[in-house]
């Protein structure tokens, strides 16, 4: 009987079935997550006592050979089990497999694949790789000359004006501003005022036509109340953030004078958004068109001037990572500026403003003198080697002594300083200071003058307040030119927002001699005097 039994359980009812086994063809056996069939005897005894189909006197309700087949179902089951644990970890087939290889393709495609073509980056980055700048841009000397002002020279470069017209008409999608003060429409209808008004009303005019404007300012003061970015700003025409240097820094000044068109084109120079900048005052700058390279760079100083614009802003321990350069003095960026190979780059002030990269404004201007063989020309409004607006002024002697180091191994030094009305009263004794250490070099070939350079007024034009002034602010030495938006005393490199552009000749001297020879034509002017002991 119990032969019969056992014959008919195992012809009848397959176990690897009701243990979740399953045969496959060949005989093989596909393992696979146990399951139970509904007339397993393995549900039963993981039930209480009483649901295991136990008697009326406790006694188990199996037979012996269930029993024994029972414990043999079990045993099997076990070390295929075993075997099938062995297997999965040996395979590559797991469930987790499969996200982990996303990953990591993921992860080759933005390490590794950029290194293998260049070109996947894009354009915009593979010049910071490289170091050199594919596009073909074109520099201009860009010149404020004052009403009345005549050279017998035929020196003759571009007027901020026409420049500023030029780039506002041709704006197709941005322009950001960064500006110190505001003062293009005049209130006392001065005869010479008609172009800054002609400049707001094409600010107007681009806003009006789509053209997104950003404005980075110093914040409204008695001095300026900004109210021609004011208008913009009411008008839905620009968006506009101030900078309080007072929480920022304590001090200073958002000094900065440069624009930004279209992430292509780029002025940058000593003129104010003031009327005066274009007719009264005598400005030096630069337009630099169809450049992207540069002005992506310009760019990311603009971009720190909008972060610190934010309401309660304050001063990151730490730039981002996207605000970095890698264009400063030891890695100056290759490019052509018309046509003719060139090594730029951008400095900025003050040091805590930089990100990791931005040359400090300072130590461009410094470098650039140290290279200097033969000469150092410099004009500036104003040169002192001191603070001038800090409650405590301190000694600041970082480009005296660049100038007398500079002059004490040869090189001739030539310094023409803006004389007006407001010039100060101790910058002459500094001025006369460089003259004397001229005598303390003896035989040395090295020389330093001093020339003070004098707008002519009419007694109409010296009532406009705060103009009629040579307002530069550059050098150029017998390698590179400087053209920069800060005056050469402390405050303007240690509180002060400023930016400089360095532009070292490649082999050819060209862009370089452009700027000589606008300092050449001034040093000849009638207009410029020696100063005396």
């Amino acid at each position: 009987m119990e032969t019969k039994n056992s014959k008919n359980l195992n012809d009848n009812h397959d176990w690897r079935v009701e243990l979740g086994l399953a045969k496959v063809g060949g005989g093989v056996t596909q393992h696979c997550c146990p399951r139970f069939a509904s007339r397993s005897l393995i549900p039963m005894l993981w039930q209480p006592e009483k649901e295991q189909g136990a008697t009326h006197d406790g006694r188990a309700d199996m037979t012996n050979f269930e029993m024994d087949l029972f414990d043999t179902r079990i045993n099997g089951y076990q070390l295929e089990k075993e075997e099938t644990e062995d297997c999965c970890k040996n395979s590559c087939i797991r469930p987790a497999c499969l996200p982990i290889c996303i990953i990591a393709l993921f992860l080759f495609m933005v390490v590794f694949f950029p290194l293998l073509n260049d070109e996947a980056i894009g354009g915009d980055r593979k010049y910071e790789r490289t170091g050199v700048c594919l596009d073909s841009c074109s520099l201009r000397i860009v010149e404020s000359i004052p009403t009345g002002l005549v050279y017998n020279s035929t020196v003759e470069n571009p007027s901020t004006y026409e420049v500023w017209k030029e780039l506002l008409d041709g704006a197709k999608t941005s322009i950001d501003f960064a500006v110190f003060y505001w003062n293009l429409r005049d209130k006392t209808g001065y005869v010479t005022a008609n172009e800054g008004r002609d400049i707001f009303d094409r600010m107007i005019q681009a806003g009006r036509r789509g053209v997104k404007i950003r404005i980075a300012q110093n914040s409204p003061s008695d001095l300026s109340a900004q109210s021609d970015a004011a208008y913009l700003e009411a008008a839905g025409l620009a968006e506009v953030r101030s900078l309080n240097f007072s929480q920022l820094l304590g001090a200073g000044v958002l000094h900065t004078k440069f624009w930004i068109v279209d992430g292509a084109h780029v002025y940058l120079g000593s003129a104010n958004m003031d009327w005066k900048s274009l007719t009264e005052v005598k400005e030096l700058g630069v337009v630099v068109k169809d450049c992207a390279c540069l002005a992506s760079d310009l760019a990311k100083v603009f971009h720190a001037y909008w972060k610190l614009g934010e309401p309660g802003a304050s001063v990151p321990p730490k730039w981002p990572v996207n605000m970095r350069t890698n264009f400063n003095e030891r890695n100056p960026l290759n490019l052509s500026l018309n046509g003719v190979p060139a090594r730029t780059y951008f400095s900025s002030s003050p040091q805590p403003f930089n990100p990791k990269g931005r040359e400090n404004d300072v130590d461009a201007i410094v470098s650039s003198i140290q290279k200097a063989r033969r000469f150092v020309k410099v004009a500036v409004m104003d040169y002192v080697p001191a603070t001038l607006y800090l409650t405590r002024n301190r000694y600041w002697p970082a480009l005296d002594d660049a100038l007398k180091a500079a002059a004490f191994r040869g090189v001739h030094v030539s310094l023409l300083v803006g004389n007006w009305t407001h010039s100060r009263r101790d910058e002459f004794a500094y001025l006369r200071s460089l003259l004397y250490f001229n005598k303390a070099m003896g035989s040395r070939q090295g020389q330093i003058e001093v020339k003070l350079f004098t707008v002519p007024s009419t007694p109409e034009q010296a009532a406009i307040d705060h103009a009629r002034v040579n307002h530069n602010k550059y050098m150029v030495t017998d390698s590179r030119a400087y053209i920069g938006t800060s005056n050469w005393a402390g405050d303007y490199f240690l509180n002060t927002a400023g930016v400089g552009l360095v532009i070292g000749e490649a082999g050819d001297s060209r862009i370089v001699d452009s700027v000589d020879a606008v300092f050449e034509r001034d040093w000849a002017s009638p207009y410029a005097r020696a100063l005396e002991i």
